[in-house]
């Protein structure tokens, strides 16, 4: 009998494009392009024989097969994390599940995830990830989120600062004129569209009128605007908690100085949900490397 179950990542895809109504923000999910996306989704409807989404308007939407075919496949996939939490749960271990913004996981959380697990052994961590609003329908404990529009009705509990500084590559031709932040006016600058708030609040505290960055390179995410400033393309205006490790190893550096500007706030977020895993393990040792990260950036 042949297989009719259809390729896992390509129901990965449409989930995720179904949730956000969006294929570029279910490629920030997965940590894939939106190319990769609408070509998973594309052989799902060729699987199917029917189309998912009515892509003739700007924001893609479900059809009507799709959102019937949305409803069941989003609760099966709820049901698989279920049950990996619970298989997770019975070699003794509790799950605690972490619902955190795609760059802030990557750059900040990843890197000090094995330290919470040696001092708290007995928990076990589940880490998804989302740029955009908190999905309630997701199984969660904690989630991380900057953008209170993004809250999802939760209540917000500080938990550090973030600020942008500029950084290239040590190899950066003329490198030793960037004196002064007017000095940046006269190169190519890096910025980020999914983070244009950046630039705005980095040239306002330094007295600079935007108008006067004529060069500019703009990427798509925080993660191209650090890979280009390692190539040598120019220097980037980028959350410093998301370059820790290049500017440690060498591979970028901060011609200005590493203390930066303030541009944003990041917050804990608690569950309402049932079969919320109680853990305030974890919201103190966030904490706690929150404080010691700062500390660090001064």
């Amino acid at each position: 009998m042949s297989s009719r179950f259809p390729p896992l990542n390509a129901l990965r895809a449409f989930v995720a494009a179904a949730r956000h109504s969006s294929f570029r923000l279910a490629a920030e999910e997965l940590n894939v392009t939106p190319g990769a996306v609408s070509r998973q989704i594309r052989s799902l409807e060729l699987f199917l024989g029917v189309p998912l989404f009515d892509r003739s308007q700007r924001q893609v939407r479900l059809t009507e097969a799709g959102a019937r075919y949305f409803t069941r496949i989003a609760d099966l996939f709820t049901e698989i994390q279920q049950a990996t939490d619970t298989l997770l749960d019975g070699d003794g271990r509790r799950t605690l599940r972490v619902d955190c913004i795609p760059t802030f996981a990557m750059h900040w959380l990843l890197p000090r995830l094995p330290l919470f697990q040696q001092r708290f052994p007995e928990l076990a961590v589940s880490l998804s990830t989302a740029p955009g609003p908190i999905d309630t329908g997701r199984p969660f404990d904690y989630a991380i989120r900057r953008d209170p529009a993004h809250f999802a009705g939760l209540k917000p509990l500080p938990l550090m600062r973030e600020h942008c500084v500029p950084v290239c590559s040590p190899s950066l031709p003329g490198l030793e004129t960037l004196r002064s932040p007017a000095d940046l006016t006269r190169r190519t600058v890096i910025t980020i569209r999914a983070r244009a708030d950046l630039l705005p609040a980095w040239s306002a505290a330094h007295g600079l009128e935007l108008d006067a960055f004529r060069n500019r390179m703009e990427v798509d995410h925080t993660y191209f605007a650090i890979q280009a400033a390692e190539e040598g393309l120019g220097v980037a205006i980028v959350p410093r908690l998301f370059v820790e490790r290049p500017l440690e190893t060498g591979r970028l550096t901060a011609p200005l100085g590493a203390e930066g500007v303030v541009s944003g706030h990041y917050y804990l977020l608690e569950s309402r949900q049932r079969g919320h895993t109680e853990a305030p393990a974890f919201p103190d040792w966030l904490r706690e490397q929150a404080a010691a990260a700062s500390t660090q950036g001064r």
